[in-house]
């Protein structure tokens, strides 16, 4: 698959979604005929020439958090524990539609509030490489900036973005951006959502650059890329949600070329509510990754996810099984445009090569829900067991545990919570402890 077939997908797409909307007002007019409920309204547009009124119409958003972040590990070449204390904040703003036009802009910015003795290997201010990574540099940025357009008739909407925007594929396994990191990264890019009839959903996105974690100054924080991201999605509310995506993944420097890859996967999840109170919680995704355009490296690795257990009001316990395939350094599994997974400690943030061993196998089981002495609180607690895929090496083992209090008697928007992650070695890296403490308000 290249560019071209990638593109006329696109614009097939949307050629019958357009055709669709045009051909669908007798449709709408039989079917209100039979389904009297009344339809979402559609926002008026401002009569008023006057500026501030209109303005007043308008979306404003607010967050920030607090979080001091300690990290530590065993070994060479860490001699000491690193902390960091950050607050980031955001404002952003939406302008009210006009003929379906509206603008959003939002910026960030991450303040070091205090003391603070951390590593940032791609910040060559920052770069400490006698203490543990804290992905949390100092920025002030355009978060987001984007014009966007929409669409809407009964059961058929579309939606078109063009700029700096947060985008995620699914679960956000091979595209996504990090909420937990106070930078959350962002992408350049054209995007077009299609709601379609029978449950239908599609979405595609052009990205031209993406903005890393790691922060924009970094020696690599702005990798300029080709990248088109496509997914449909169909659901039944209640029962399953399934997904068809692709990913294609063109880096346009050469420091990044070997990880230009390929990526096409089918991912099918719950819950399936079995009645008011239990569910069934499930997931099964499978997907297949090649080398791509500028990659010199051959590459064809597997993807296999699986999740399955009870759900009861609130309460879900599941065991879990992820395989990111590897044969080798070059031919494995890779998600550079993705936060960690597999543990909050995020030493497996990349597929690993190493203790004699390549790819990562990780079996867990994952328990969450509502603490009922505490209204408002969410817990939850994750046991990893890790090997390699290529020779079964046994990696380690890691346990995390969080806490999310909403402070319901003073606001819902306030939250605090607590977030630990301990890993255990066996023959590959050394045995860490990472832990947070945090605040947050969201406007």
């Amino acid at each position: 698959m290249n560019l071209k077939w990638a593109s006329r997908i696109a614009a097939l797409t949307l050629g019958a979604v357009f055709g669709g909307v045009a051909a669908h007002p007798v449709a709408a007019q039989n079917q209100d005929l039979q389904d009297p409920a009344p339809q979402a309204q559609v926002p008026q547009e401002p009569s008023s020439r006057e500026i501030w009124p209109w303005l007043k119409e308008g979306k404003l958003s607010f967050s920030a958090r607090f979080r001091f972040e300690g990290f530590e590990r065993e070994g060479a070449p860490f001699t000491a524990t690193a902390y960091a204390p950050t607050l980031r904040l955001a404002l952003g703003y939406e302008t009210p539609p006009v003929h379906g036009f509206s603008l959003l802009a939002q910026g960030e910015a991450v303040i070091v509030t205090g003391p603070a003795d951390y590593n940032d290997p791609t910040l060559p201010s920052q770069n400490r490489p006698s203490l543990p990574v804290i992905l949390d540099p100092k920025s002030m940025e355009l978060n987001q900036g984007y014009l966007r357009w929409t669409h809407g008739v009964p059961h058929k909407n579309l939606a078109i973005a063009v700029g700096r925007q947060e985008l995620a594929l699914n679960d956000g396994r091979f595209l996504s951006i990090s909420t937990w990191r106070q930078v959350h990264g962002t992408f350049d890019a054209a995007r077009v959502d299609a709601e379609l009839p029978l449950n239908f959903s599609f979405t595609y996105a052009f990205i031209i650059r993406t903005y890393r974690v790691a922060g924009y100054n970094a020696t690599d924080g702005q990798p300029p890329m080709h990248t088109d991201m496509l997914n449909l999605k169909w659901s039944r509310p209640g029962r399953i949600n399934a997904a068809l995506y692709g990913l294609l993944l063109d880096y346009r420097a050469p420091a990044q070329f070997a990880a230009s890859t390929q990526t096409y996967g089918l991912r099918v999840t719950g819950p399936y509510q079995l009645d008011k109170d239990w569910s069934l919680v499930y997931t099964a995704e499978y997907a297949k990754q090649k080398n791509y355009a500028t990659n010199p490296n051959r590459v064809d690795a597997n993807y296999y996810l699986g999740e399955l257990g009870p759900g009861w009001r609130g309460f879900a316990f599941k065991a879990g099984y992820a395989l990111l395939g590897g044969r080798s350094v070059t031919d494995k599994l890779t998600t550079p445009l993705a936060p960690p997974f597999n543990g909050w400690t995020d030493l497996f943030v990349n597929d690993p090569s190493g203790g004699g061993g390549n790819g990562l196998e990780a079996r867990y089981l994952n328990a969450s829900g509502p603490i009922r002495f505490l209204d408002g609180a969410i817990g939850t607690v994750i046991f990893y067991d890790y090997h390699s895929d290529n020779l079964h090496i046994h990696y380690g083992r890691e346990l995390d545990s969080a806490l999310a209090y909403k402070v319901k008697r003073v606001s819902d928007r306030w939250e605090i919570g607590w977030r630990f992650g301990r890993y255990w070695s066996d023959r590959l890296f050394t045995p860490a402890l990472r832990t947070s403490i945090y605040t947050s308000f969201t406007l």
